[in-house]
């Protein structure tokens, strides 16, 4: 049998949540089906550099469509009542492909709302993966957003909630990452949808790293550092609880680890002890050499990955409300640290940083955790009885 996915992004590099889920979500799925990809190739990426693909997709079907025609097909459209990262994404050509194509599947896989407008009217068997709740992440978004983002999230803000109940009614399943993200779109519909909570996952190389790594004297943050709520999260934790813990123990750094750091996010380094890498090979190596990793999430959805690999990593992590609200099994105190104000999540990290005994025992309980709800084995199970009681 034969599966089309439809993605916004092309899945590779694993740089981000998104395209993380999108390309492990296929990978389980090419082990029972034949899985095309249809992607847009925003960054241009060449066919030769995409050759990880072809271990999991029969075909790839790629539309290149650089972020400036992204931009101005928003602006085309400007005053729809869609989001407008729906607008953006939808390009009449490849609507007209998957016109002419999709007969030539079994099923439908497609990847966040930005990818429904191609599948929802189709005769055909579909699932939406949402993701997360978009619309719950853009409310709490619109309330710190500043300039460009203030006004992004303002707009997205009115249509995002209207259009994501609006296709519940067109897909025959859907995923999404957290069991939060579910309720927050059920409360705000009478109608009966087919939502299944499908989590992320913590990949088997990952799984498999070194223990015996020497911690140095760091705090970590990792993620993708273009998305406004990490850029947000990174700016919060350098200029607001770093500077207590600096009181406390000169010889501490904060290493904000991810690609595409914002202009916000480079001018941390001019903090004494903060530092910010950029891109780089391996951001697992900084994880395993962090004696704290944190992640302060004050906007955001869904389960956050970040969160995931480093307590797959036997790391004590200290997060916020928001970061561990999707980490279904997850407990404050045993699995990680919860910490909500500045004081406080100072206090908890420094509190960690002093008790080697504590900050192993977290790490343990991390780690048997992930290995009992968040491997992609084990959502690959569900995953699959999923997708075979739809085909």
């Amino acid at each position: 049998m034969r599966i089309l996915v439809l993605s916004s992004r092309v899945p590779y590099p694993l740089v981000g949540g998104d395209r993380k889920r999108v390309y492990y979500i296929s990978k389980i799925l090419a082990t029972r089906y034949h899985v095309d990809l249809l992607a847009i190739n925003e960054n241009r990426a060449k066919r030769e550099e995409l050759k990880a693909l072809d271990e999991i997709f029969d075909n790839l079907i790629l539309f290149d469509f650089s972020l400036t025609m992204l931009k101005a097909n928003v602006l085309k459209k400007l005053f729809s009542r869609k989001p407008l990262q729906v607008e953006g994404y939808h390009f009449e050509a490849i609507q007209r492909w998957i016109d002419k194509h999709f007969k030539e599947y079994d099923l439908i896989y497609a990847n966040h709302i930005r990818t429904a407008e191609y599948a929802r009217r189709l005769p055909c068997k579909k699932v939406l993966d949402f993701h997360d709740a978009i619309s719950m992440n853009y409310k709490d978004a619109l309330k710190r957003a500043k300039g460009f983002w203030k006004v992004f999230y303002f707009i997205e803000d009115k249509r995002l909630l209207p259009y994501e109940l609006e296709v519940l009614q067109d897909f025959d399943k859907y995923f999404i990452t957290s069991q939060a993200d579910k309720d927050y779109l059920l409360a705000n519909t009478s109608m009966p949808a087919d939502i299944k909570v499908i989590p992320m996952g913590v990949d088997e190389n990952v799984l498999r790293r070194s223990q015996n790594v020497k911690e140095e004297n760091w705090i970590v943050f990792l993620g993708k550092m273009n998305y406004y709520p990490n850029e947000d999260a990174a700016v919060y934790f350098a200029r607001q609880v770093f500077p207590l813990l600096r009181n406390e123990l000169k010889g501490i750094k904060f290493v904000i680890v991810g690609a595409y750091p914002t202009s916000r996010v480079q001018a941390l380094r001019r903090i004494s002890g903060v530092e910010v890498t950029g891109f780089v090979d391996d951001p697992y190596d900084y994880l395993e050499r962090a004696k704290v990793v944190v992640a302060p999430i004050r906007l955001g959805a869904g389960i956050q990955n970040k969160i995931l690999e480093a307590m797959a990593l036997r790391k004590p992590v200290v997060t916020t409300s928001k970061g561990a609200r999707g980490i279904a099994g997850g407990e404050d105190g045993k699995h990680f640290v919860v910490a909500d104000d500045p004081e406080k999540m100072a206090e908890k990290v420094l509190e960690l940083l002093n008790d080697f005994e504590r900050r192993r025992e977290i790490g343990q309980n991390a780690r048997a955790l992930i290995e009992e709800r968040y491997t992609w084995d084990a959502v690959g199970r569900k995953l699959l009885k999923e997708i075979e009681e739809i085909i």
